[in-house]
C-alpha cells in the first residue's frame, strides 16, 4: 500500500498570516521594517484625491478604507492566494490646524505655504488606520482606528524654508513634512504617538500583529 501525505506546512489552516501594506509611504515601510516582520507592499488603484468629505476625519477614514478594500475586493489582481491568510494594512494621514487641513503638497509653492502656516503653531496630526484580516479571499475581521497627535513646530527663516523644500521630497508626506526625516529642531514638541506622525500608530498596530501571532 502506498500512502502519500501533504506536507504539514502546506495545509491551509497552518499557513502563516501574510502582511500586505497597501501604501506607498516610506515611513510606514520603515516602521514595519523596524518590527522585523515580513510584508509585501502594494500600490492600490485608489485615487484618494476624489474621496473628500466635509469632515476631514471622515475623509481620511474613507481613504484608508478604500485602499484596504481595493485589495480585498480584487484578490486576483493583486495575486493573493485563494487559500492563504492575509492582514491588509492601509492608512491615511492629514494635519489639521483650526479649520485648515494639510494633505500632500501639490507643488513647491504649496509646500511652502503649508510650512509657513504650521510654523510657530501646534497642529493635530491625524492618522486613520484600516486593517482587514482575510482568509480564503473572504473578510474575517476589520480593525479601524483614528489616532491624533499634537505637534508643535518652531518658526523658520525664509532661507531655512527654501533649504528645507529643496532638501526633502515634500510631495510624499502629509503636511509637507516627515518627522523621521526633517531636522530635529523643526519640531519642538510632540504630545501623543510618535509613530502616528510617521503614519502608522504602533498602539493600534502592535496588538493586532500580536493577536495574529506575527510578533511576540
Amino acid at each position: 500500500m502506498n500512502l502519500s501525505f501533504k506536507p504539514q506546512n502546506q495545509l491551509p489552516e497552518d499557513r502563516p498570516v501574510q502582511i500586505i501594506l497597501a501604501s506607498q509611504s516610506i515611513g510606514r515601510k520603515m516602521l514595519l521594517d523596524k518590527l522585523g516582520v515580513r510584508f509585501k507592499t502594494l500600490i492600490t488603484n485608489v485615487n484618494e484625491e476624489v474621496i473628500v468629505d466635509k469632515d476631514p476625519i471622515k475623509t481620511i477614514k474613507r481613504r484608508a478604507e478604500a485602499k484596504a478594500m481595493d485589495v480585498v475586493k480584487n484578490p486576483r489582481m493583486y495575486l493573493l492566494g485563494e487559500e492563504d491568510k492575509y492582514l491588509v494594512i492601509a492608512a491615511d494621514s492629514m494635519a489639521i490646524l483650526g479649520k485648515a487641513t494639510f494633505g500632500k503638497a501639490a507643488s513647491k509653492d504649496d509646500a511652502k505655504a503649508m510650512v509657513k502656516k504650521l510654523m510657530g503653531n501646534t497642529h493635530t496630526f491625524v492618522t486613520a488606520v484600516n486593517i482587514v484580516y482575510m482568509e480564503n479571499q473572504k473578510v474575517k475581521k476589520t480593525y479601524e482606528a483614528v489616532i491624533k497627535t499634537k505637534v508643535t513646530m518652531r518658526k523658520m527663516k525664509p532661507d531655512e524654508i527654501e533649504s528645507y523644500i529643496l532638501r526633502y521630497d515634500f510631495s510624499r508626506f502629509a503636511a509637507a513634512y516627515a518627522i523621521n526625516e526633517l531636522p530635529w529642531d523643526l519640531v519642538t514638541k510632540i504630545d501623543g504617538s510618535y509613530t502616528n506622525v510617521i503614519g502608522l500608530p504602533f498602539e493600534t498596530l502592535l496588538p493586532i500583529l500580536q493577536k495574529h501571532k506575527l510578533i511576540v
